[in-house]
């Protein structure tokens, strides 16, 4: 699938999430495909003379040029900059770029603009980035995942000039202490690539990769490439005292993506051949190959079970077997996790199960093809621009494609701006990720082994993020944990832990009746204004609550703000005493 229609699949995904079935709006998605969309965009554009972005009357893209991250724009002005801890030492960040657009500055920028104008880079292990960029006025974002303060800043560079800045990050919370870790279960490399005898377009090296998720916060990575094991040797080189390698396959099958996490052996799944297809045939060899896994102590886990591709979704018609997996990634990376996603659809697929009392924990992986992040950048820019030509030719193209402009009115007026944000903030290394906790490695600055992060995996020890640290417990019981209901009373009191270098907006508590808590946060009371020592905000809306759960026999915590800010934990299982 294309990123052009994968980008446009999801909007129609979050348009039926939207609206309700039976109404003109859902009538008019459902019958859509992206296909059809990019097919008139397409269209429009050979009419205009205009093949691709690159030849659209926008002059930064007339040449051709180098740098990954700016698609084209020529860059004739350099960049340095440097980001240490707050001992001084240097340490990697991710550096987000957002060149301004005319008329934008830096007191009224907003990064929902109808272009995705973020370039992202990191900083190497040293914390140093030296690079070419465009000539312009920047805004600058330098973070390092949900433990540290979110640096904001502006600067100017003008053509054969350059820039140097220093950014001491400001780590608010250090999980490590309490023996939380933060990882990526699903990311790819080159050796995904046909280079490898792979299909799909990734470039980058498995160092480029580690240095990416270091840079994001990570202190544990699986790299899952498809078709192979051939990372597994180098990705094991990229051990450092803050950060454990995990090796790991994504095994491709006919009905789901399989992934191998902590097996050394190349786990194949056999599709049996065209006679001897069928779905007993199917069924035996996914348990031949979770029994592979388990028997070289590994972690199988399915991933992405709701995608819209069939042969890359779990099928089902197999539901009745799906417990054979040890985890389940509710939470892709390539999709925001709103109503209508395909994220959505394995969520309540995870809540269905529960609801019959069937724990798989659930994982995230942000599913990266590519670490700068810029998936989507020019195809927003072909968005733009057949907007402005819709505008002129509405009457014409309405009456020979009513229903594709009519569908494109929703997309532009409903989706588009949170999918412009969320392509901006979440996508790329560590963009959702699983913590861990791993009592054994506290206070260390990674996770002890390998063994150790698939024995919390297993156990539902966890909490899935794309920013928000969610840390409830019962009685000291962390998620996962099975906990016996008192036969005295109902209520069970939970501390949850919540913590954010973003505002949030709202915490809910769930149990198989659905919500059963909701509190709505204030940022200006429960805040940490942080200004005075010229970092930005972070918050701390952590409390305790009486919950009375009845006869639920799981609990688990959300909290958000939209799709770009959310987390999830997993349950405390409910055991009647």
């Amino acid at each position: 699938m294309s990123k052009e229609t994968k980008f446009l699949s999801t909007a129609l995904c979050l348009l039926q999430g939207k609206y309700d079935k039976g109404t003109r709006e859902r009538a008019l998605v459902d019958d859509m495909t992206p296909e059809r969309l990019l097919s008139l965009i397409r269209e429009v554009r050979t009419a205009q003379g205009l093949t691709n972005v690159r030849d659209a009357k926008l002059p930064e893209y007339r040449e051709e040029v180098g740098v990954p991250q700016f698609q084209g724009i020529s860059c004739t002005a350099g960049l340095h900059v440097r980001t240490i801890k707050e001992n001084g030492a240097g340490t990697p960040a991710e550096v987000k770029l957002f060149r301004l657009l005319p008329g934008e500055t830096p007191e009224n920028f907003n990064r929902v603009n109808g272009r995705i104008t973020m370039s992202r880079f990191m900083t190497d292990l040293d914390g140093k980035l030296d690079c070419v960029i465009p000539e312009g006025r920047y805004v600058v974002e330098v973070s390092k995942g949900s433990e540290y303060v979110i640096l904001r800043d502006s600067f100017t560079v003008e053509e054969k000039e350059s820039v140097s800045k220093d950014y001491t990050l400001h780590r608010f919370i250090d999980l490590s202490s309490l023996g939380w870790y933060a990882g990526d279960l699903h990311h790819h490399s080159v050796y995904s690539s046909p280079a490898y005898g792979g299909t799909d377009d990734v470039r980058e090296s498995a160092e480029e990769v580690a240095c990416s998720m270091r840079a994001a916060g990570l202190t544990f990575g699986a790299l899952s490439d498809h078709h192979n094991v051939y990372n597994h040797a180098v990705w094991r080189k990229q051990q450092t005292p803050d950060f454990l390698p995990i090796v790991s396959k994504e095994i491709s099958t006919s009905n789901g993506h399989v992934l191998s996490l902590g097996v050394d052996e190349d786990v194949i799944y056999r599709i049996p051949s065209d006679e001897d297809r069928n779905e007993g045939a199917l069924r035996r060899e996914f348990y031949r190959i979770v029994r592979q896994i388990k028997d070289d102590q590994g972690l199988a886990q399915l991933n992405h079970p709701r995608d819209l591709q069939t042969s890359i979704s779990w099928n089902p018609s197999m539901y009745d077997m799906i417990d054979i997996f040890d985890t389940m990634e509710i939470w892709n990376g390539s999709n925001p996790m709103m109503a209508g996603s395909t994220n959505d659809r394995a969520y309540r697929l995870w809540l269905r199960l529960l609801s019959q009392d069937r724990f798989i924990p659930a994982t995230t992986g942000s599913d990266t093809h590519n670490i700068h992040a810029n998936d989507y950048a020019v195809f927003m820019d072909e968005l733009m621009d057949f907007r402005k030509e819709l505008a002129v030719r509405q009457r014409e193209l309405t009456i020979a494609f009513p229903e594709e402009i009519a569908c494109y009115a929703l997309i532009f007026d409903e989706v588009l701006p949170i999918l412009e944000k969320w392509a901006e903030t979440n996508l790329s290394s560590g963009g959702v990720r699983t913590y861990i906790h791993d009592p054994d490695a506290c206070g260390a600055a990674a996770p002890g082994n390998q063994e150790e992060v698939l024995t919390a995996l297993r156990r539902g020890h966890s909490f899935l993020t794309n920013d928000p640290i969610l840390i409830p417990s019962i009685h000291d019981f962390l998620p996962g944990s099975h906990i016996k209901r008192s036969r005295e009373s109902d209520q069970l009191e939970m501390e949850i832990r919540l913590y954010s270098n973003t505002p949030l907006e709202k915490v809910s508590v769930h149990t198989p009746d659905g919500v059963l808590l909701t509190r709505a946060l204030d940022s200006d009371k429960a805040g940490r204004d942080l200004s005075a020592t010229g970092n930005p905000a972070w918050y701390d809306y952590s409390f305790r609550a009486e919950l009375p759960v009845g006869d639920a026999h799981y609990v688990f915590v959300t909290a958000m703000s939209d799709c770009t800010a959310m987390a999830i934990s997993n349950p405390f299982i409910l055991d009647p005493n």
